[in-house]
């Protein structure tokens, strides 16, 4: 049970979050927190099931999260959230299809969250909701972006640059074997990237 500080602090969080998009007065925060549910998940647990429903965007709080995805036995790290942040499968919540990946708590986390309808209903109730979405989509389709032409032009060493400038508490707190498949190189190729950057 959260207390009242807690609270507090996290809805504080949530709306600076939200500012980033754009201003939000109390009568719009309202309407999203009216609409938004609260879950605690422990370190390994999943918060959505690859192949299973996808029916929430969630905030996350506290915590960190990976995208994981299994082909053929084999498990691949497609994305990760890192507090605080929006976290969903968002293809699969797009779409209303199954998620591609699972989202696995890598930390002990808390996520406030909405489902499809929620959202729906939250946009009924203020106009201004729909515009914050539609900011908060186009903002994530300039990260998919962005992911997509590092993938194709940036080589491993530079991808890894990237990712601890922008990230730069990550690479202390996520498993080295899923920061190297995230990056699409081997743990061993990933041990050479960071002695070379250490000495350089």
């Amino acid at each position: 049970m959260l207390s009242d500080a807690q609270r507090a602090h996290d809805y504080a969080l949530i709306r600076s979050v939200y500012e980033r998009f754009m201003p939000i007065d109390d009568v719009l925060f309202e309407v999203i927190i009216d609409h938004m549910s609260y879950v605690e998940l422990p370190k390994g647990q999943a918060w959505i099931d690859q192949g299973g429903a996808n029916d929430e965007l969630g905030l996350l709080a506290e915590g960190l999260v990976a995208g994981i995805e299994d082909i053929d036995g084999d498990e691949h790290t497609t994305v990760f959230f890192d507090a605080p942040s929006f976290v969903t499968e968002y293809v699969g919540f797009l779409r209303r299809s199954p998620s591609r990946n699972s989202l696995v708590a890598l930390e002990t986390c808390r996520i406030y969250s909405w489902t499809y309808d929620a959202l729906q209903r939250m946009y009924a109730a203020d106009p201004r909701g729909e515009r914050l979405g539609r900011l908060i989509a186009e903002h994530v389709i300039a990260d998919v972006m962005n992911e997509v032409r590092s993938f194709r032009f940036d080589t491993a060493t530079e991808r890894y640059e990237n990712l601890t400038k922008r990230y730069p508490r990550l690479v202390q707190r996520m498993p080295q074997y899923m920061i190297a498949s995230y990056l699409g190189v081997t743990p061993e190729s990933l041990s050479r990237i960071r002695a070379k950057l250490a000495k350089s």
